[in-house]
C-alpha cells in the first residue's frame, strides 16, 4: 500500500507528524530537532511567541515558514473568550510568517 499524503482543509502534507516548538534550550536545538523529524507542521504556543527582541531570535525568526507549516495552539488559555482572541493571534502570526492563507488552530 502506498503512503498517502495527510490532507487537511485543502493542503497536503508529506509527514505526519507534527512537531511542537516548546521545551528546547535554544533555538539551535530546536530548529535540528525539527530538521531531524521530517515533519512539515509545527505547533506554536501563541501565548509565549517573542518576536524583534534586541539581541535575541524569537521563534518567528527561528524557523523557515516557508518550509513548514504552523499550527498556532491556544495553550494556557482558561476561558472560551480567551481561546478566541489566542486563535486570531496565531492567525495573524501565520500571516506575518508569510501564511496567508492558514486557517489553522489547535484548541
Amino acid at each position: 500500500m502506498e503512503d498517502q499524503p495527510l490532507r487537511i482543509a485543502g493542503r497536503s502534507f508529506n509527514s505526519r507528524l507534527l512537531t511542537g516548538t516548546g521545551k528546547y534550550p535554544d533555538p539551535a536545538t530546536m530548529q535540528a530537532s525539527l530538521e531531524a523529524s521530517g515533519c512539515h507542521m509545527v505547533t506554536v504556543a501563541v501565548r509565549r511567541v517573542q518576536s524583534g527582541a534586541a539581541g535575541h531570535q524569537g521563534l518567528m525568526e527561528a524557523i523557515d515558514w516557508s518550509r513548514l507549516w504552523m499550527l498556532p495552539n491556544t495553550a494556557g488559555c482558561a476561558t472560551a473568550e480567551e481561546a478566541v482572541r489566542t486563535a486570531r493571534l496565531g492567525r495573524e502570526l501565520a500571516r506575518l510568517a508569510g501564511q496567508e492563507d492558514n486557517t489553522f488552530v489547535k484548541l
